[in-house]
């Protein structure tokens, strides 16, 4: 089985990858979703960035389904 990259990793994946490379993003969240975070690593002996990031893609896909399309040369 193929171990996706970061930017295509979902929560099903997150037992079978590999650590690659990162960039430091700096983002304040309140306390009670680190708090959630930090939990569902633990629980899934991942690290909270590989959490963090599966998350975010899941729900980039979720938008991109709900999110309809602009027209070419429209401003937003």
């Amino acid at each position: 089985m193929a171990v996706p990259e970061r930017s295509s990793l979902r929560l099903a994946d997150l037992k079978a990858r590999a650590p690659k490379a990162s960039r430091l993003m700096n983002v304040k969240v309140p306390v009670s979703i680190v708090t959630a975070i930090e939990h569902l690593a633990k629980r899934l002996e991942v690290s909270k960035t590989d959490v963090i990031v599966t998350l975010l893609n899941e729900e980039l896909d979720v938008a991109k389904v709900k999110t309809p399309k602009r027209k070419a040369g429209s401003s937003r």
